[in-house]
Protein backbone atom coordinates (compact mmCIF):
# COMPACT_ATOMS: atom_id res chain seq x y z
CA UNK A 1 0.00 0.00 0.00
CA UNK A 2 1.31 3.45 -0.91
CA UNK A 3 2.09 5.79 1.98
CA UNK A 4 -0.36 8.38 0.59
CA UNK A 5 -3.14 5.85 1.24
CA UNK A 6 -1.67 4.18 4.30
CA UNK A 7 -1.10 7.33 6.37
CA UNK A 8 -4.79 8.35 6.47
CA UNK A 9 -5.71 4.76 7.36
CA UNK A 10 -3.09 4.66 10.12
CA UNK A 11 -4.20 7.97 11.60
CA UNK A 12 -7.86 6.93 11.43
CA UNK A 13 -6.98 3.61 13.07
CA UNK A 14 -5.17 5.27 15.97
CA UNK A 15 -7.81 7.99 16.24
CA UNK A 16 -10.72 5.58 16.52
CA UNK A 17 -8.88 3.43 19.05
CA UNK A 18 -7.98 6.45 21.15
CA UNK A 19 -11.49 7.86 20.90
CA UNK A 20 -12.73 4.80 22.78
CA UNK A 21 -10.34 5.63 25.63
CA UNK A 22 -11.29 9.31 25.43
CA UNK A 23 -14.97 8.47 25.84
CA UNK A 24 -14.40 6.39 28.98
CA UNK A 25 -12.03 9.02 30.41
CA UNK A 26 -14.71 11.62 29.78
CA UNK A 27 -17.21 9.51 31.71
CA UNK A 28 -14.79 9.14 34.62
CA UNK A 29 -14.03 12.87 34.71
CA UNK A 30 -17.71 13.82 34.57
CA UNK A 31 -18.56 11.31 37.31
CA UNK A 32 -15.85 12.07 39.85
CA UNK A 33 -14.14 15.42 39.10
CA UNK A 34 -16.39 17.32 41.52
CA UNK A 35 -17.84 14.68 43.82
CA UNK A 36 -14.70 12.60 44.39
CA UNK A 37 -11.45 13.95 42.85
CA UNK A 38 -9.46 11.44 44.90
CA UNK A 39 -11.25 8.53 43.21
CA UNK A 40 -10.66 10.19 39.83
CA UNK A 41 -6.93 10.33 40.59
CA UNK A 42 -6.96 6.64 41.56
CA UNK A 43 -8.78 5.83 38.31
CA UNK A 44 -6.01 7.52 36.28
CA UNK A 45 -3.45 5.62 38.33
CA UNK A 46 -5.13 2.32 37.39
CA UNK A 47 -5.16 3.32 33.72
CA UNK A 48 -1.42 3.92 33.88
CA UNK A 49 -0.89 0.62 35.73
CA UNK A 50 -2.88 -1.17 33.03
CA UNK A 51 -0.68 0.33 30.30
CA UNK A 52 2.41 -0.67 32.27
CA UNK A 53 1.22 -4.28 32.64
CA UNK A 54 0.14 -4.50 29.00
CA UNK A 55 3.64 -3.48 27.94
CA UNK A 56 5.06 -6.81 29.18
CA UNK A 57 3.44 -9.05 26.57
CA UNK A 58 3.59 -6.34 23.92
CA UNK A 59 7.33 -5.74 24.14
CA UNK A 60 8.46 -9.19 25.21
CA UNK A 61 6.64 -11.11 22.47
CA UNK A 62 4.35 -9.16 20.16
CA UNK A 63 6.77 -6.49 18.91
CA UNK A 64 9.78 -8.84 18.43
CA UNK A 65 7.49 -11.26 16.58
CA UNK A 66 6.19 -8.44 14.37
CA UNK A 67 9.78 -7.59 13.56
CA UNK A 68 10.39 -11.19 12.44
CA UNK A 69 7.32 -11.07 10.17
CA UNK A 70 9.30 -8.67 7.97
CA UNK A 71 11.11 -11.76 6.69
CA UNK A 72 7.87 -12.94 5.04
CA UNK A 73 6.40 -11.26 1.98
CA UNK A 74 3.94 -8.55 2.89
CA UNK A 75 0.54 -10.24 2.33
CA UNK A 76 1.71 -13.44 4.03
CA UNK A 77 2.31 -11.81 7.40
CA UNK A 78 -1.30 -12.28 8.49
CA UNK A 79 -0.73 -16.05 8.54
CA UNK A 80 1.65 -15.61 11.49
CA UNK A 81 -1.02 -14.17 13.79
CA UNK A 82 -2.00 -17.49 15.38
CA UNK A 83 1.48 -18.62 16.46
CA UNK A 84 2.23 -15.16 17.85
CA UNK A 85 -1.06 -14.91 19.77
CA UNK A 86 -0.57 -18.32 21.37
CA UNK A 87 2.68 -17.07 22.86
CA UNK A 88 1.47 -13.63 23.87
CA UNK A 89 -1.83 -14.35 25.65
CA UNK A 90 -0.36 -16.44 28.53
CA UNK A 91 2.22 -13.71 29.18
CA UNK A 92 -0.59 -11.14 29.23
CA UNK A 93 -2.45 -13.17 31.85
CA UNK A 94 0.64 -13.32 34.06
CA UNK A 95 1.33 -9.59 33.60
CA UNK A 96 -2.22 -8.68 34.68
CA UNK A 97 -1.21 -9.18 38.33
CA UNK A 98 0.96 -6.04 38.08
CA UNK A 99 -2.21 -3.94 38.06
CA UNK A 100 -2.41 -4.67 41.79
CA UNK A 101 0.36 -2.13 42.37
CA UNK A 102 -2.15 0.65 41.69
CA UNK A 103 -4.39 -0.68 44.45
CA UNK A 104 -1.48 -0.55 46.88
CA UNK A 105 -0.81 3.11 46.09
CA UNK A 106 -4.53 3.88 46.09
CA UNK A 107 -4.83 2.45 49.60
CA UNK A 108 -2.70 5.36 50.88
CA UNK A 109 -5.51 7.72 49.82
CA UNK A 110 -8.11 6.30 52.18
CA UNK A 111 -9.47 3.59 49.85
CA UNK A 112 -9.30 -0.09 50.75
CA UNK A 113 -8.33 -2.80 48.30
CA UNK A 114 -11.97 -3.95 48.33
CA UNK A 115 -13.09 -0.42 47.35
CA UNK A 116 -10.76 -0.61 44.34
CA UNK A 117 -11.72 -4.16 43.29
CA UNK A 118 -13.78 -3.01 40.25
CA UNK A 119 -10.79 -1.12 38.85
CA UNK A 120 -8.51 -4.04 39.68
CA UNK A 121 -10.60 -6.71 37.94
CA UNK A 122 -11.52 -4.75 34.82
CA UNK A 123 -7.97 -3.45 34.33
CA UNK A 124 -6.68 -7.02 34.64
CA UNK A 125 -8.98 -8.19 31.82
CA UNK A 126 -7.93 -5.25 29.65
CA UNK A 127 -4.27 -6.11 30.26
CA UNK A 128 -4.75 -9.46 28.50
CA UNK A 129 -6.82 -8.37 25.51
CA UNK A 130 -5.56 -4.86 24.75
CA UNK A 131 -2.05 -6.01 23.66
CA UNK A 132 -3.59 -8.79 21.57
CA UNK A 133 -5.90 -6.37 19.79
CA UNK A 134 -3.10 -3.85 19.27
CA UNK A 135 -0.89 -6.61 17.85
CA UNK A 136 -3.62 -7.65 15.41
CA UNK A 137 -3.94 -4.07 14.16
CA UNK A 138 -0.17 -3.63 13.79
CA UNK A 139 0.06 -6.92 11.91
CA UNK A 140 -2.65 -5.77 9.52
CA UNK A 141 -0.61 -2.63 8.85
CA UNK A 142 2.49 -4.75 8.26
CA UNK A 143 0.50 -6.88 5.81
CA UNK A 144 -0.63 -3.84 3.82
CA UNK A 145 -4.16 -4.03 5.24
CA UNK A 146 -4.22 -0.66 6.96
CA UNK A 147 -7.90 0.00 6.29
CA UNK A 148 -8.76 -3.34 7.89
CA UNK A 149 -6.84 -2.20 10.98
CA UNK A 150 -8.94 0.97 11.02
CA UNK A 151 -12.07 -1.21 10.83
CA UNK A 152 -10.92 -3.08 13.96
CA UNK A 153 -10.57 0.23 15.79
CA UNK A 154 -14.05 1.22 14.64
CA UNK A 155 -15.39 -2.00 16.17
CA UNK A 156 -13.54 -1.12 19.38
CA UNK A 157 -15.05 2.36 19.51
CA UNK A 158 -18.55 1.08 18.80
CA UNK A 159 -18.23 -1.68 21.40
CA UNK A 160 -16.92 0.77 24.00
CA UNK A 161 -19.82 3.16 23.40
CA UNK A 162 -22.44 0.40 23.56
CA UNK A 163 -20.90 -1.14 26.69
CA UNK A 164 -20.68 2.28 28.37
CA UNK A 165 -24.33 3.09 27.63
CA UNK A 166 -25.48 -0.36 28.76
CA UNK A 167 -23.54 -0.21 32.02
CA UNK A 168 -24.65 3.34 32.79
CA UNK A 169 -28.28 2.26 32.38
CA UNK A 170 -27.74 -0.72 34.68
CA UNK A 171 -27.62 -0.67 38.46
CA UNK A 172 -23.90 -1.52 38.57
CA UNK A 173 -21.57 0.67 40.65
CA UNK A 174 -19.83 3.44 38.65
CA UNK A 175 -16.37 2.04 39.48
CA UNK A 176 -17.06 -0.94 37.20
CA UNK A 177 -18.08 1.17 34.21
CA UNK A 178 -15.12 3.02 32.60
CA UNK A 179 -12.39 0.38 32.51
CA UNK A 180 -15.05 -2.33 32.23
CA UNK A 181 -16.30 -0.71 29.01
CA UNK A 182 -12.74 -0.57 27.68
CA UNK A 183 -12.12 -4.22 28.59
CA UNK A 184 -15.32 -5.32 26.81
CA UNK A 185 -14.35 -3.29 23.75
CA UNK A 186 -10.90 -4.89 23.64
CA UNK A 187 -12.36 -8.40 23.88
CA UNK A 188 -14.90 -7.78 21.10
CA UNK A 189 -12.49 -5.97 18.76
CA UNK A 190 -9.78 -8.61 19.30
CA UNK A 191 -12.32 -11.26 18.27
CA UNK A 192 -13.30 -9.22 15.20
CA UNK A 193 -9.63 -8.78 14.24
CA UNK A 194 -9.02 -12.52 14.60
CA UNK A 195 -11.89 -13.28 12.21
CA UNK A 196 -10.61 -10.73 9.67
CA UNK A 197 -7.07 -12.06 9.79
CA UNK A 198 -8.22 -15.66 9.41
CA UNK A 199 -10.17 -14.69 6.30
CA UNK A 200 -7.17 -12.89 4.79
CA UNK A 201 -4.95 -15.89 5.57
CA UNK A 202 -7.35 -18.28 3.84
CA UNK A 203 -7.11 -16.25 0.63
CA UNK A 204 -3.31 -16.33 0.39
CA UNK A 205 -1.80 -17.75 -2.78
CA UNK A 206 0.61 -20.67 -2.79
CA UNK A 207 3.74 -18.49 -2.91
CA UNK A 208 2.55 -16.26 -0.08
CA UNK A 209 1.56 -19.27 2.03
CA UNK A 210 5.01 -20.77 1.46
CA UNK A 211 6.64 -17.51 2.57
CA UNK A 212 4.62 -17.56 5.79
CA UNK A 213 5.45 -21.21 6.37
CA UNK A 214 9.16 -20.45 6.00
CA UNK A 215 8.94 -17.66 8.61
CA UNK A 216 6.73 -19.55 11.09
CA UNK A 217 9.48 -21.67 12.72
CA UNK A 218 11.15 -18.47 13.95
CA UNK A 219 8.06 -17.49 15.97
CA UNK A 220 9.24 -19.16 19.15
CA UNK A 221 10.60 -17.88 22.46
CA UNK A 222 14.24 -18.66 21.65
CA UNK A 223 14.11 -16.51 18.52
CA UNK A 224 12.20 -13.69 20.18
CA UNK A 225 14.24 -13.51 23.38
CA UNK A 226 17.34 -11.66 22.05
CA UNK A 227 15.20 -8.73 20.93
CA UNK A 228 12.35 -9.10 23.43
CA UNK A 229 14.51 -9.06 26.56
CA UNK A 230 15.78 -5.56 25.76
CA UNK A 231 12.48 -4.28 24.38
CA UNK A 232 10.55 -5.44 27.43
CA UNK A 233 13.26 -3.87 29.57
CA UNK A 234 12.96 -0.50 27.85
CA UNK A 235 9.16 -0.75 27.72
CA UNK A 236 8.93 -1.68 31.38
CA UNK A 237 11.29 1.16 32.29
CA UNK A 238 9.15 3.63 30.34
CA UNK A 239 5.64 2.59 31.36
CA UNK A 240 6.77 1.53 34.83
CA UNK A 241 8.36 4.92 35.31
CA UNK A 242 5.14 6.64 34.22
CA UNK A 243 3.45 4.68 37.00
CA UNK A 244 6.17 5.72 39.47
CA UNK A 245 5.79 9.36 38.41
CA UNK A 246 2.04 9.29 38.95
CA UNK A 247 2.48 7.42 42.22
CA UNK A 248 4.93 10.10 43.38
CA UNK A 249 2.45 12.83 42.46
CA UNK A 250 -0.27 10.96 44.37
CA UNK A 251 1.86 10.39 47.47
CA UNK A 252 3.55 13.82 47.58
CA UNK A 253 0.91 16.17 46.18
CA UNK A 254 -2.28 14.11 46.56
CA UNK A 255 -4.61 12.24 44.22
CA UNK A 256 -6.52 15.47 43.30
CA UNK A 257 -3.28 16.81 41.74
CA UNK A 258 -3.07 13.66 39.62
CA UNK A 259 -6.73 14.12 38.69
CA UNK A 260 -5.89 17.57 37.27
CA UNK A 261 -2.87 16.21 35.37
CA UNK A 262 -4.95 13.28 34.10
CA UNK A 263 -7.66 15.60 32.82
CA UNK A 264 -5.06 17.66 30.94
CA UNK A 265 -3.54 14.43 29.59
CA UNK A 266 -6.97 13.45 28.24
CA UNK A 267 -7.28 16.78 26.38
CA UNK A 268 -3.75 16.48 24.97
CA UNK A 269 -4.13 12.84 23.92
CA UNK A 270 -4.81 13.54 20.19
CA UNK A 271 -1.14 14.43 19.70
CA UNK A 272 0.00 10.99 20.79
CA UNK A 273 -2.86 9.50 18.75
CA UNK A 274 -1.44 11.13 15.64
CA UNK A 275 2.03 9.90 16.53
CA UNK A 276 0.71 6.37 17.03
CA UNK A 277 -1.11 6.46 13.70
CA UNK A 278 1.98 7.70 11.87
CA UNK A 279 4.06 5.04 13.61
CA UNK A 280 1.76 2.32 12.29
CA UNK A 281 2.45 3.17 8.66
CA UNK A 282 5.87 4.88 8.80
CA UNK A 283 7.35 2.46 11.32
CA UNK A 284 8.06 -0.40 8.87
CA UNK A 285 9.87 1.92 6.38
CA UNK A 286 11.90 3.39 9.27
CA UNK A 287 12.93 -0.05 10.52
CA UNK A 288 13.78 -1.37 7.06
CA UNK A 289 15.76 1.77 6.16
CA UNK A 290 17.81 1.45 9.35
CA UNK A 291 18.30 -2.28 8.83
CA UNK A 292 19.69 -1.57 5.36
CA UNK A 293 21.79 1.37 6.67
CA UNK A 294 19.96 3.70 4.31
CA UNK A 295 20.17 6.86 6.38
CA UNK A 296 18.90 9.07 3.56
CA UNK A 297 15.64 7.18 3.40
CA UNK A 298 15.37 6.95 7.19
CA UNK A 299 15.79 10.73 7.46
CA UNK A 300 13.16 11.27 4.78
CA UNK A 301 10.65 9.16 6.70
CA UNK A 302 11.53 10.93 9.96
CA UNK A 303 11.07 14.36 8.35
CA UNK A 304 7.63 13.41 7.08
CA UNK A 305 6.73 12.21 10.57
CA UNK A 306 8.03 15.29 12.37
CA UNK A 307 6.63 17.89 9.97
CA UNK A 308 3.17 16.42 10.53
CA UNK A 309 3.77 16.32 14.28
CA UNK A 310 4.91 19.96 14.42
CA UNK A 311 1.89 21.12 12.45
CA UNK A 312 -0.41 19.14 14.73
CA UNK A 313 1.11 20.50 17.95
CA UNK A 314 0.91 24.10 16.71
CA UNK A 315 -2.63 23.78 15.40
CA UNK A 316 -3.99 21.83 18.33
CA UNK A 317 -2.40 24.20 20.85
CA UNK A 318 -4.26 27.08 19.24
CA UNK A 319 -7.55 25.19 19.34
CA UNK A 320 -7.44 23.28 22.61
CA UNK A 321 -4.50 24.70 24.55
CA UNK A 322 -6.46 27.39 26.35
CA UNK A 323 -9.92 28.07 27.72
CA UNK A 324 -11.63 30.20 25.07
CA UNK A 325 -14.99 30.38 23.36
CA UNK A 326 -14.13 28.19 20.33
CA UNK A 327 -12.61 25.40 22.39
CA UNK A 328 -15.35 22.78 23.00
CA UNK A 329 -13.09 20.75 25.30
CA UNK A 330 -12.92 23.59 27.81
CA UNK A 331 -16.59 22.91 28.50
CA UNK A 332 -16.44 19.12 28.31
CA UNK A 333 -13.34 18.79 30.52
CA UNK A 334 -13.36 22.11 32.33
CA UNK A 335 -11.21 20.76 35.20
CA UNK A 336 -8.22 20.51 32.85
CA UNK A 337 -8.30 24.29 32.38
CA UNK A 338 -8.56 25.31 36.03
CA UNK A 339 -4.75 25.61 36.16
CA UNK A 340 -3.33 28.04 33.59
CA UNK A 341 -0.97 26.60 30.95
CA UNK A 342 -1.38 23.01 32.19
CA UNK A 343 -3.04 21.79 28.99
CA UNK A 344 -0.75 23.55 26.54
CA UNK A 345 2.31 22.29 28.40
CA UNK A 346 0.92 18.74 28.25
CA UNK A 347 0.31 19.10 24.50
CA UNK A 348 3.92 20.18 24.01
CA UNK A 349 5.21 17.30 26.14
CA UNK A 350 3.20 14.82 24.04
CA UNK A 351 4.63 16.38 20.89
CA UNK A 352 8.20 15.89 22.08
CA UNK A 353 7.58 12.23 22.86
CA UNK A 354 5.78 11.71 19.57
CA UNK A 355 8.74 13.21 17.71
CA UNK A 356 10.97 10.59 19.33
CA UNK A 357 9.14 7.67 17.66
CA UNK A 358 11.20 7.61 14.41
CA UNK A 359 14.49 7.35 16.29
CA UNK A 360 13.17 4.49 18.42
CA UNK A 361 11.94 2.60 15.36
CA UNK A 362 15.25 3.05 13.57
CA UNK A 363 17.14 1.66 16.56
CA UNK A 364 14.85 -1.38 16.61
CA UNK A 365 15.36 -1.90 12.88
CA UNK A 366 19.12 -1.62 13.38
CA UNK A 367 19.01 -4.36 16.05
CA UNK A 368 20.13 -1.84 18.69
CA UNK A 369 17.62 -2.87 21.35
CA UNK A 370 20.36 -3.02 23.99
CA UNK A 371 21.31 0.62 23.32
CA UNK A 372 17.62 1.53 23.33
CA UNK A 373 17.29 0.06 26.81
CA UNK A 374 20.20 2.17 28.06
CA UNK A 375 18.72 5.32 26.56
CA UNK A 376 15.32 4.64 28.09
CA UNK A 377 16.86 3.99 31.49
CA UNK A 378 18.77 7.29 31.52
CA UNK A 379 15.87 9.34 30.15
CA UNK A 380 13.38 7.87 32.59
CA UNK A 381 15.64 8.46 35.58
CA UNK A 382 15.66 12.13 34.58
CA UNK A 383 11.88 12.10 34.22
CA UNK A 384 11.33 10.61 37.67
CA UNK A 385 13.80 12.98 39.35
CA UNK A 386 12.07 16.04 37.87
CA UNK A 387 8.61 14.76 38.84
CA UNK A 388 9.61 14.01 42.42
CA UNK A 389 11.30 17.39 42.77
CA UNK A 390 8.25 19.32 41.50
CA UNK A 391 5.73 17.27 43.49
CA UNK A 392 7.78 17.60 46.67
CA UNK A 393 8.21 21.34 46.18
CA UNK A 394 4.47 21.73 45.54
CA UNK A 395 3.62 20.40 48.99
CA UNK A 396 -0.07 20.87 49.64
CA UNK A 397 -0.63 22.92 46.47
CA UNK A 398 -2.76 20.79 44.14
CA UNK A 399 -2.30 23.20 41.25
CA UNK A 400 1.50 23.24 41.50
CA UNK A 401 1.65 19.48 41.95
CA UNK A 402 -0.32 18.95 38.75
CA UNK A 403 2.63 20.30 36.73
CA UNK A 404 4.96 17.50 37.88
CA UNK A 405 3.71 15.02 35.31
CA UNK A 406 3.76 17.15 32.09
CA UNK A 407 7.09 18.87 32.89
CA UNK A 408 8.74 15.52 33.62
CA UNK A 409 7.19 14.00 30.47
CA UNK A 410 8.61 16.86 28.38
CA UNK A 411 12.07 16.20 29.85
CA UNK A 412 11.65 12.53 28.91
CA UNK A 413 10.84 13.37 25.28
CA UNK A 414 13.73 15.80 24.90
CA UNK A 415 16.19 13.31 26.44
CA UNK A 416 14.99 10.57 24.10
CA UNK A 417 15.38 12.68 20.97
CA UNK A 418 18.92 13.79 21.84
CA UNK A 419 20.13 10.31 22.78
CA UNK A 420 18.43 8.53 19.87
CA UNK A 421 20.08 10.89 17.41
CA UNK A 422 23.50 10.43 18.98
CA UNK A 423 23.21 6.64 18.87
CA UNK A 424 21.92 6.59 15.29
CA UNK A 425 24.70 8.88 14.08
CA UNK A 426 27.28 6.43 15.42
CA UNK A 427 25.39 3.51 13.88
CA UNK A 428 25.16 4.98 10.38
CA UNK A 429 28.80 6.11 10.44
CA UNK A 430 30.15 2.73 11.55
CA UNK A 431 30.96 -0.02 9.03
CA UNK A 432 28.60 -3.04 9.04
CA UNK A 433 31.28 -5.33 10.44
CA UNK A 434 31.54 -3.10 13.52
CA UNK A 435 28.06 -4.04 14.66
CA UNK A 436 27.37 -4.54 18.36
CA UNK A 437 28.22 -8.16 19.19
CA UNK A 438 25.22 -8.26 21.55
CA UNK A 439 22.83 -7.16 18.81
CA UNK A 440 20.31 -9.52 17.31
CA UNK A 441 21.53 -10.62 13.87
CA UNK A 442 18.85 -11.50 11.34
CA UNK A 443 19.09 -12.43 7.67
CA UNK A 444 18.14 -9.58 5.33
CA UNK A 445 14.52 -9.31 4.29
CA UNK A 446 13.38 -8.88 0.71
CA UNK A 447 9.83 -8.09 1.72
CA UNK A 448 8.31 -4.96 0.19
CA UNK A 449 8.04 -1.86 2.30
CA UNK A 450 4.58 -0.87 3.47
Amino acid sequence: MKLSRAIPAGVLDAGLASLATFVINLYAIATWETDDPTLLGIYFLFMTAFIMAATISQQLLYVPAEKLTLDAVQPARVALYGPIARLGVPVGIAAAFLVGLAAIVGSTQGRTIADQAPFLITAGIATVFSPLQNHARRLLHLAGRSWAAAAVSFVQLLAAAVALLALVQSSIAPEWIPIGSLAAANVISAAAATVMIMQFAKRLGAEDAASAAAARPRIRPRELAPSGRWLVGSGAVSTGNNFLVESAVTLLAGAPALALAGSAKTVAQPILVLASGLRSVLGPPSMEAAKNRNRKRARRVARTFNYLMLAAVAGYSLIAGFDWVLNPLSRLIDQAYTVAFLVVLTIGANGLNGAAFPGRLELIGADREKQLFGIELRANIAQLAIAVAIAAAAGSSTAAGSFARPVAFAVLGAARIVQYERSLTLYYQSPPEAADPDATIRPPSDSPIV
